[in-house]
């Protein structure tokens, strides 16, 4: 989850540094913190909080360090303070290390250096790495950290400063990802949990495998695989693009990104189909008839939302057994894969534990991997047989929107192929084509009722307990919009399956919980009527997202938000964008942290 930055080279180290950790604020911000060398001293400073609150103390430092390292916390272990702050020190601050991951054994290991005389002053695991690496340490900084890092469970990325070795950072890792970046021109060395965040765009990339050992100076890396052997892998000369961290004159960047949706969508799927064949084609995904014979589709959180509605979609148009698995719980389930399933991944980031450990799990019973994913060169996309990216563009709130209709629009390309392979016909093929390629449309509609969802939202805004019902692909489109709810404005909301609320959940209703229906499938359409009906008869207040022409809806609810009709499988796309607006502008009413909630990051590296 944390972000790790790191800089050497001539140039502002600590400015560069900070402008690195900006990027990364998205994979935690409880703290933030900097450690260099300067004058054969280390030196650190850190914050509770974030980012900005290690800016203000940075503010009055002028300190000419040339090598710099930097992190963005989000805690695991040991509470959010300045304390319990990355970069950790060994008891008699020789070495400085930052560190993203956990370490399983940190007691086992910190009961020994105890033992042995060492002195903690923090709560955290991270410590325990820091001592141990100096308690190893005789002379050979590599070999200490080899040695460390054998005697160490779990998974981690770290970045190591030594003041006997000043010019050097020494980097490993273990599942959690770690890129350097050499640039020849500058002679400027940066390290990352995150390419995206080198403010040089053209760099050599070095991404480290697993138990690899790296050396960094500001113009070389010398790399050592776990047998202590010196290799030399060909640096990866990627362009990256420019990112900038900018809200476009939006007052938080979730509502930048809800509006950039139309855009996001038609680039996600610009030159993937072939309108005159009803047909999708993707540029490194060319599935043949009968290469696949079910689906199995693999995420977390809101990608899993994702999945799920996708496996309706590839059961209803290529009429292939298809489920949604929860990565984190796919990953112990006892089950036989088969190789001609084909696994689906799905990620914003690329880097999602769960989900890479879930893959590993697919790709070990001989099945194929396709990965979707939001970020070219991520961990899921390297290890993946066939990838799509999703071209939605950077999202920068903790929140995800743009990316997930995304996937959504994706997903119901790939259901189009697969169904084009098999029992599809070119008519219906085209006639679904169409609905997807007016998609962008359909969502600036709903964008355009935005005044209608502030007012909404301030109505409700209110309520601490909501409940979102739907029917078949409203179902998954209503966990997705409860997650949401929850995610920024911490109001209490769930979702069911509407036929599952006399179930159980009825008996929460009462004047003081508000029922959101998703009336949004036609097919169920005389059903979802029925379920709100019972909500109303138990003085439950009702707010329904309904197609314009849905009749009925008007007598049942106490408030309407009409959405432009559109078929079932694809419905899921303006639903989640209308829900979006709703949660934001009740998180606004409620006075939250919209883009940065509490106790959440964007990218999830740890188990």
């Amino acid at each position: 989850m944390c972000g790790i930055f790191g800089h050497i080279g001539k140039a502002d180290s600590i400015k560069k540094c900070l402008a690195g950790l900006k990027f990364l604020e998205y994979r935690g911000y409880d703290s933030a913190g900097i450690a260099g060398i300067f004058e054969d001293e280390l030196l650190c400073f850190k914050e509770k909080g974030k980012l900005g609150a290690l800016k203000q103390i940075l503010a009055d430092q002028s300190i000419p360090f040339t090598t710099t390292i930097g992190h963005t916390r989000w805690a695991t272990h040991g509470v959010a303070n300045a304390r319990n702050a990355h970069p950790h020190f060994d008891q008699n601050k020789n070495l400085a290390l930052v560190h993203n991951g956990i370490l399983e054994n940190y007691q086992d290991l910190r009961k020994m250096l105890e033992n042995k005389g060492v002195l903690f002053s923090t709560d955290t695991d991270t410590e325990v790495i820091a001592q141990l690496i100096a308690y190893l340490y005789k002379g050979d900084l590599v070999r200490a950290v080899r040695s460390a890092i054998s005697l160490m469970k779990g998974f981690w990325a770290l970045a190591i400063i030594h003041k006997k070795h000043p010019d050097h950072i020494i980097v490993t890792r273990l599942e959690n990802p770690l890129v350097v970046g050499l640039s020849k021109k500058t002679k400027d060395a940066y390290i990352s949990s995150d390419p995206y965040a080198f403010q040089e765009k053209k760099l050599d990339l070095f991404y480290l495998k697993n138990h690899e050992i790296g050396v960094v100076s500001n113009d070389s890396i010398q790399i050592f695989d776990h047998n202590a052997r010196s290799i030399k892998p060909a640096p990866e000369l990627i362009e990256l693009p420019e990112i900038e961290i900018d809200k476009g004159g939006f007052p938080h960047f979730m509502l930048k990104e809800i509006f950039e949706q139309p855009k996001a969508i038609q680039s996600s799927i610009h030159n993937r189909f072939v309108l005159e064949e009803g047909d999708a084609d993707f540029e490194f995904f060319h599935p043949a008839p009968g290469q696949f014979t079910n689906v199995l589709l693999l995420g977390c959180g809101t990608s899993w939302h994702a999945g799920c509605i996708a496996a309706l979609q590839f059961e209803a148009f290529a009429k292939l057994p298809a489920s949604a698995e929860i990565a984190s719980e796919y990953r112990y389930k006892q089950t036989q894969i088969d190789p001609k399933t084909l696994v689906i991944a799905l990620s914003q980031s690329g880097e999602t534990f769960d989900t890479i450990a879930a893959v590993r799990k697919a790709r070990e019973g001989g099945a194929k991997v396709l990965a979707i994913c939001n970020i070219p060169g991520s961990t899921l996309m390297r290890e993946a047989d066939f990838c799509i990216s999703l071209r939605a563009g950077p999202e920068i709130s903790v929140c995800s929107t743009k990316t997930y209709n995304c996937q959504l629009a994706v997903l119901a390309l790939l259901a189009l192929k697969m169904g084009r392979l098999g029992p599809m016909t070119h008519e219906v093929g085209g006639t679904f084509l169409k609905e997807i390629i007016h998609l962008p449309k359909v969502v600036e509609e709903i964008l355009d009722q935005e005044e209608t969802l502030i007012h909404l939202a301030q109505k409700y805004a209110g309520f601490s307990n909501c409940f979102f019902i739907g029917r078949q692909y409203m179902f998954p489109t209503s966990l997705e919009a409860a997650l949401k709810l929850k995610e920024i404005s911490y109001q209490n909301a769930f979702a069911y399956p509407a036929g599952e609320l006399k179930h159980g959940p009825i008996a929460l209703i009462d004047p003081n919980c508000l029922v959101i229906g998703m009336c949004g499938n036609a097919a169920t359409h005389n059903k979802i009527l029925s379920n709100l009906m019972e909500v109303k008869a138990r003085s439950g207040r009702i707010l329904a997202l309904a197609p314009s022409d849905a009749p009925g809806i008007a007598d049942i609810a106490d408030d309407v938000l009409w959405i432009p009709p559109i078929a079932d499988s694809l419905a899921s796309i303006p639903y989640s964008v209308a829900t979006q607006l709703f949660a934001y502008y009740v998180a606004k009413e409620r006075g939250c942290d919209i883009d940065q909630p509490r106790n959440l990051a964007k990218t999830v590296t740890v188990e």
